[in-house]
């Protein structure tokens, strides 16, 4: 009878693990939504006039695609985009700057291959900013980190371990965790949730002045997570936050570009 209960057990166990890692794969599968171009010719055609500029790294199997913009004597503006957002779109606005810039598609975004995970992205990330910085003869001082929405975390957790000239956080949570909680009260989130993006335990370790840009009305992450995470940071941190601006339109309200730009140091 002992060994028919273990039995039981056993196989309840297994079903049980089964279904977290396929719920996983599903969660993952909410938490990322890559958009990939269904025409590679006219994506390229309607990013030519950065062309010269694009690069791909390849990293573990994956080629991930991007663009680098070296401007000599100017800091280096890196841009981690937010989920479903392939990062060229920000190359228009972000040609109004002087400063270098570095965006790169995560893996499965854009023209990126592979698959998303945080692990894969922040492993991405360093690996791509670091070479970056050797080829450039640049040091992590002359860097500005960008991070909107997801890339938010992303951006804290470089600056946690690199000693950047600024971090400058758009829309941006405490921990993905605790957005999911907030938004799914009554559901294990920490057990189905794979990737947790926890700033709010990197934010202490940032040594850089921090900014962070708030949308007030914010539908996606309300934007008490962005005071959440100003709290944690032992730097200082400019807050802002612009009244009535939902998660992707902040860009329109009154003020922004101004409180941006200020906040890269133009």
């Amino acid at each position: 009878m002992k060994r028919k209960g273990w039995k039981i057990w056993t196989t309840v166990l297994l079903i049980a693990g089964m279904v977290l890692a396929c719920t996983h794969c599903s969660v993952r599968s909410l938490v990322y939504l890559p958009p990939q171009p269904k025409d590679k010719t006219a994506y390229l055609q309607k990013r030519a006039e950065w062309e010269p500029h694009r690069r791909t790294f390849h990293r573990e199997g994956a080629s991930l695609s991007g663009w680098l913009i070296e401007k000599k004597g100017q800091p280096l503006l890196v841009y981690y985009g937010g989920n479903a957002m392939d990062i060229s779109m920000m190359l228009p606005y972000l040609d109004q700057f002087p400063h270098a810039k570095l965006l790169v598609n995560y893996r499965g975004y854009g023209l990126s291959t592979g698959s998303p995970t945080e692990q894969a992205i922040m492993g991405d990330s360093l690996a791509i900013l670091d070479d970056v910085l050797k080829e450039t003869g640049r040091t992590p001082d002359d860097v500005i980190l960008v991070g909107q929405s997801l890339g938010s975390g992303v951006a804290t957790q470089i600056a946690s371990v690199r000693n950047v000239k600024k971090l400058v956080l758009l829309v941006p949570f405490d921990s993905l965790l605790e957005t999911a909680r907030d938004l799914f009260p009554y559901l294990p989130v920490k057990l189905i949730l794979p990737d947790h993006f926890r700033s709010d335990l990197a934010a202490p370790k940032v040594s850089c002045p921090v900014s962070i840009l708030a949308a007030g009305s914010d539908e996606v992450i309300p934007p008490a997570h962005a005071k959440r995470l100003r709290d944690c940071f032992s730097t200082p941190v400019n807050y802002q936050e612009f009244p009535g601006a939902m998660h992707n339109t902040i860009w329109h309200s009154p003020g922004f570009d101004r409180a941006f730009a200020k906040s890269i140091g133009y």
